[in-house]
This record gives C-alpha cells, structure tokens and sequence, in this order.
C-alpha cells in the first residue's frame, strides 16, 4: 500500500506539469478526458458522491483500457458498460464513487487510468477530484506541537461551530495522562476552548484528546484534537579542530 500511494503522488505530480503544458501530447497518446480535475462542494451530511468523468478517443487508433486504480479504499471507479476499447472518435464515461466517511473540509484524490499502451510508471490518464465538505465542526489547530525539552507552556485549541444549529460537546477523554488539559465553555453549543499543558518534556509523546457531540450528523459526532512533544533533533557534529602542520626542521 504504502509503494502504491507513492507511486500515485510521485505520478500525479508528473503529469499535473504534463497536463498543463502539453494537452496535445495526452490527446495524441491516450484517451482525452473534457475534464481531469473536477472540484465539487458537497452536502455535509453527505455519505457519498458519484463523479462523472467523460473522454473520447481523439486518436486514429484503438485504444483499450487495461486498468484503473486508486490508493485510496474509499474511491471505486466504473466504466460505463464496462466497456473497455475504443475505436477513433468513440466516447465514453467513468463514474468515480467516493464514500465520504468522516472527511471533512477540503478532500483531494487521485485515479489513474492506464491503456494497453502505457507503460506502469507512467498511465496515459490521472483524474482528480477535489471535494469541499463543509466543517460544520472546526478544531483549529487540529495538532499542537512542543520540542523536547523546551517550556511547559499551555496551549489553547479553538472548537468552533460553524452551523445555523448549536453543537453540544457531550464528553471528552485524554488518551496520555502526560497531556493535562481543561475544556473552557465560550458559548455553549457554538465555541470552546482545550487548554493543554504536557506534564513532562523529557521525553516525545503523543495523544489525543476525543470528544463527543450531540450533532445529528454523524462525521462529526466524534472528534479528535491532537497533541505532540517532538523529538529534539540531534545537534550537528562538532568538525574537529584543524592540526596545523609541524615546521620541517631544518
């Protein structure tokens, strides 16, 4: 998994440069998608959404679909019929199925699409979808950080609800005892506030801090705050003194 979501980013930032400055060369090469990158704003309480993809073959060849993948589980795509060989001139469509889950604000993914032609590194086709799910429940930051061994400073992390109905936090937990923290009421249902202070800074740790809300919409019902001490980085080494060469006797 970890190779596969690698190849993805390393072949979607190939060909974003590729699509942008030479869409004559995909449309001599491969299928030509109307468009590569669809950007959708989607209800919030949203379980999934279908994203269609239409393409044509500009060629005056046949071209066939050998495969299409993505590194995300929560993406699936279709042809349409399953049809998968396209003579010149011919259209079809791909139909991207995203389950949402509990994602939230700004969502991108990837799905590349290979021909019999195209070699494994490099699939003649890379569709992106950009999906904007409103944050009807917004923790900013999502991820405080401390250095090891630095000050034991208390931090605040933001719950702020951004609805035109109140959100009620029902109840919270801390899963490392090293992070103390306290929930401040604002305004109840619409702001609060996790101040956290770590106990000890000798030493990297990590947790979370979960919360429990009385929203009706399910992806945020429970929330998660994250909390850090980073590991200090290791002091450069010390280049050793110059030896200054000895006087030849003479």
């Amino acid at each position: 998994m970890y190779r596969l979501v690698s190849l993805v980013h390393k072949i979607s930032l190939i060909w974003l440069a590729v699509l942008v400055a030479a869409p004559a060369v995909i449309a001599a090469t491969g299928l030509t998608f109307v468009e590569n990158r669809i950007e959708l704003t989607v209800a919030p309480d949203a379980k999934s959404v279908t994203v269609p993809y239409h393409f044509e073959n500009k060629t005056k060849r046949t071209i066939t679909i050998a495969r299409y993948d993505s590194a995300c589980s929560c993406l699936s795509a279709k042809v349409k019929g399953d049809k998968l060989v396209y003579e010149p001139g011919e259209k079809g469509e791909m139909k991207v199925d995203f389950e949402l889950g509990s994602f939230s604000g700004l969502v991108e993914k990837t799905v590349l699409l290979w021909t019999t032609d195209d070699a494994d590194e490099t699939p003649s086709s890379v569709l992106n979808v950009a999906l904007t799910i409103p944050v009807l429940f917004e923790i900013n930051p999502k991820t405080v950080f401390w250095d090891q061994n630095g000050e034991k400073k208390s931090q605040g992390i933001t719950l702020k609800v951004n609805d035109t109905d109140p959100i009620h936090i029902l109840s919270h937990e801390g899963t490392n005892a090293n992070f103390a923290y306290e929930l401040k009421t604002i305004r109840d249902g619409w702001e609060y506030e996790l101040v956290v202070t770590p106990k000890d800074m000798s030493l990297p740790a990590f947790g979370m801090i979960k919360l429990s809300t009385d929203s009706s919409i399910p992806r945020y019902q429970r929330q998660m705050a994250f909390v850090c001490v980073r590991r200090q980085p290791a002091s450069p080494p010390i280049a050793p003194e110059p030896i200054a060469p000895e006087n030849p006797r003479r």
